[in-house]
């Protein structure tokens, strides 16, 4: 039996292991949206005090439902960048670079911070073509790693939001201007969902919160050389993907209030 490993984790950091335990939920039931089959495993793997995560087995579908489109953005910048390069940003203990089937041609690098890669590396036995770098998004030291030649896609699921502003922006500006092709691929909150933040039981008791929302307007401002080429409500994609048939009508209804509509977004920009 694979030995477990202690996980003590506080800040954003923590959130990975509401979204692994949610995907392992999902991943138990008989119509999984995801469907990820390392979750189980690698949460059966952790000693962890997991007291209150019950709280968000409300948002399974919306968790999976956001893993399973940036997977499918994943699938198809590798299948036409199949030499291209994808950064993981922010990636915890996600299955991704597992689940898409990453080619030996692609350079595939994973970043998070220190105490989370360690972790990572313990509890997955990646090949050895993914690249595991320590570092915080927002710090200059890891983007030693990237190779400035290359066609690149950033993924950052559950990432952006726990970020200050400007750091995010400069993130964005560093791989335009780094790399002679970018596609980015995120997820994005209301301003409304900022100040819940701060009231959350959960958030409260590993001491974080939402730093960053979703302005339009503002981002394109910041970015012109940026093309959206997807804008997508994460309730909308719930209302048709929720295996439970029953509910997806009133998931439609409450999907089309507009709080809820703008309450989480993922976004997909090239450049040029």
């Amino acid at each position: 039996m694979p030995s477990t490993e202690k996980v003590d984790l506080r800040g954003a950091a923590a959130t990975l292991l509401m979204t692994l335990y949610m995907r392992r939920l999902d991943a138990r039931s008989r119509r999984p949206i995801l469907g990820d089959p390392w979750a189980e495993p690698v949460w059966d793997r952790i000693e962890h005090d997991v007291h209150g995560l019950w709280q968000f087995t409300g948002d399974v579908s919306t968790i999976v439902c956001r893993a399973a489109i940036l997977d499918g953005w994943t699938r198809e910048f590798l299948s036409t960048e199949p030499a291209g390069q994808v950064l993981h940003l922010g990636c915890g203990l996600d299955s991704r670079p597992l689940r898409v089937g990453v080619p030996s041609t692609c350079r595939w690098v994973d970043v998070d911070q220190p105490e989370v890669m360690e972790v990572r590396r313990r509890l997955y036995d990646l090949p050895d073509s993914i690249e595991q770098v320590s570092g915080s998004v927002t710090d200059d030291d890891w983007w030693s790693a990237v190779d400035p030649t290359l066609p690149t896609l950033v993924v950052a699921e559950g990432l952006f939001m726990y970020v200050p502003a400007e750091a995010v922006h400069a993130t964005v500006d560093r791989v335009v201007s780094g790399t002679p092709a970018a596609t980015l691929a995120f997820d994005a909150v209301a301003p409304w969902t900022v100040r819940a933040s701060r009231w959350t039981p959960t958030f409260r008791a590993v001491g974080t919160e939402f730093r960053w929302s979703w302005n339009p307007a503002e981002f394109a401002h910041r970015h012109p050389s940026l093309t959206e080429r997807d804008d997508i409500s994460i309730y909308d994609e719930v209302s048709l993907r929720e295996p439970r048939v029953w509910l997806r009508p009133l998931l439609s209804v409450v999907g089309h209030l507009p709080a809820m509509q703008d309450a989480m977004r993922l976004h997909r920009f090239t450049t040029g």
